[in-house]
């Protein structure tokens, strides 16, 4: 049995049934494993959980960077990038990471996990706020398009994953649509986007789990 396929049990299993009741038990039980097995494989249920919102945390980060990394207008790519972090009402998977940043709290090695993670969501949404900014796109304050657009980035997440938990705790399509709207609003206003050019992307949200969001 691979690591991998251990991790990837994890995430369905908080996915369906949330962290507080997770057992390594049921984790094992969607494998046909024992749990001693599990365990023998991460030592500990905290190392294991850590362990699983990494692996998630790639999965979603390595769909995002397929988003971004293509040879569209930037303008177009964040647009993309935006319509698919926002979760809709039809997605399990933003409820690991709201469970995560509760957990967060309690938990250094979750915490350590979640920054690491954290920086390199800002460096995706950096790198193409960069491309816009170069290609004239977008506009930010400063000479150096580096360190603006990773301001810019954090800003940007932060305001997505408020409306994010939100959707989560009362979702719907027609509120989605509107968070969206406000989304767009928002980056057009931060990066001096036109917004005219500024087209909601069609992406499905978390589509990269069994997809932070």
């Amino acid at each position: 049995m691979r690591r991998e396929e251990i991790l990837a049990a994890t995430v369905d299993e908080i996915e369906a049934t949330g962290l507080r009741a997770l057992r390594v038990a049921d984790v094992a039980g969607r494998l046909g494993l024992s749990a001693s097995l599990v365990i023998y494989h991460f030592q500990t249920k905290e190392a294991l959980v850590a362990a699983a919102f990494a692996h998630a945390g790639e999965s979603d980060l390595n769909r995002a960077r397929e988003i971004v990394d293509t040879d569209a207008p930037a303008t177009a790519r964040l647009s993309d990038l935006l319509a698919w972090y926002l979760p809709s009402g039809s997605t399990r998977a933003w409820t690991i990471w709201m469970d995560a940043w509760s957990s967060a709290l309690f938990d250094a090695e979750i915490q350590s996990t979640l920054t690491v993670l954290d920086r390199e969501w800002q460096d995706v949404f950096a790198r193409v706020i960069a491309d816009g900014v170069a290609t004239g796109e977008f506009a930010l304050d400063g000479e150096d398009p580096g360190e603006p657009a990773a301001v810019a980035a954090t800003r940007l997440l932060a305001y997505l994953d408020g409306l994010s938990v939100r959707l989560m705790v009362g979702p719907g399509e027609e509120e989605r649509a509107t968070m969206l709207a406000w989304v767009e609003e928002f980056a057009d206003t931060l990066l001096a986007r036109d917004a005219t050019s500024a087209a909601p992307g069609g992406r499905a949200p978390g589509e990269s789990l069994p997809p932070h969001s």
